[in-house]
């Protein structure tokens, strides 16, 4: 099998790809689990000792169950816990499910007993690299904990929730490698790594910091093949994630359909049946009234799914329009 050549083009492989990105840091290697304690020590700012790590995945009958996944669990020697995950095209909902998962980490700890206190809750952390932007201010960091806004004041602060956009981080790429902090360096790693004209930031990146040069010789151990399979593992899923998600917003928009064309109907039947005084006026109005707002949510779903590039055989499949009508859109 023809291994990667650390020398060459590094277009077939991107970090970004959440198989891969999985890959490098759940080998039972020590060269993988270096990367992973320097990755984690790095966005939490504290040294951590890993005890152990689990690649998640989602039953694989249950295809709407990798709507809520998420790539590694980690649990710290000192009891923390973690889930660290790659997402590249983060939904509209995605917030909802770092607190979900957060949430449903933190609460695995075991306190029962009568010697065992709330005090014991072991710190909790998500931390989430995201290939599309999701918030709309220009920071490519972000730290969510509890607090009172008002007055400033943290509550527990036992649960925290980063984030990592990657596309934001242009202006980083314009300071001196060596200025750059452990957070700015890991994620041009990872946005950057596939890139040739970042080849040269990327090599100062590995020469000069050992967590890296750990992730980066996991890399080089993969070959050309279980990189391709790697790939085809994500494409599958962003297949799943898809025909998922098109599912849903062509049964919103049914819904909505519905109830708007039920409103518009009841509405222009009533003055209909009143001018011309009899029962007709109302049925047909609720009829042609649905039907119009129907094919209003539809148009709409459609709409959204072309602006976020989802292909026009799929919109077609997902709002029953036609060619025609989504260019047209």
């Amino acid at each position: 099998m023809k291994p990667i050549d650390n020398t060459g083009s590094r277009d077939l492989f991107s970090i970004c790809n959440d198989e891969i990105f999985k890959a490098i840091f759940t080998k039972e290697t020590p060269e993988s689990r270096t990367a992973l304690r320097s990755l984690l020590s790095a966005f939490l700012q504290k040294d951590v000792s890993i005890v152990k790590v689990t690649a998640n995945e989602p039953p694989i009958n249950m295809i709407g169950d990798r709507l809520i996944r998420f790539d590694i669990s980690v649990r710290f020697n000192r009891g923390e816990l973690a889930n660290v995950e790659m997402t590249v095209y983060p939904k509209a909902y995605e917030a909802l499910r770092f607190e979900y998962y957060t949430a449903r980490l933190f609460v695995t700890q075991n306190i029962r007993g009568k010697k065992r206190t709330y005090i014991e809750l072991k710190p909790t952390y998500h931390l989430s690299f995201l290939g599309n932007n999701l918030y709309p201010d220009k920071q490519w960091l972000h730290r969510f904990i509890y607090y009172d806004p008002e007055h400033g004041i943290k509550m527990g602060g036992r649960t925290e929730i980063m984030t990592v956009e990657l596309k934001k981080l242009g202006r980083i790429t314009e300071k001196m490698v060596e200025q750059m902090d452990k957070r700015e360096v890991w994620a041009l790693f990872m946005m950057y790594y596939r890139e040739d004209k970042k080849t040269g930031i990327i090599q100062r990146i590995i020469d000069m910091d050992e967590g890296i040069a750990a992730a980066d010789q996991v890399i080089q151990g993969f070959t050309v093949s279980q990189l391709e399979a790697l790939a085809a593992i994500s494409r599958d899923k962003f297949e799943f994630d898809a025909r998922e998600e098109l599912w849903e917003m062509k049964q919103a928009a049914r819904k909505e359909g519905h109830a708007d064309g039920l409103a518009e109907g009841l509405a222009e039947g009533h003055v209909e049946g009143r001018a011309e005084g009899h029962a007709d006026g109302l049925a047909e109005g609720l009829a042609e009234g649905l039907i119009e707002g129907q094919n209003k949510a539809l148009k709409d779903t459609a709409r959204k799914l072309k602006s976020m590039g989802i292909s026009l055989e799929q919109i077609i499949e997902a709002s029953g329009l036609s060619a025609g009508e989504i260019e047209t859109l």
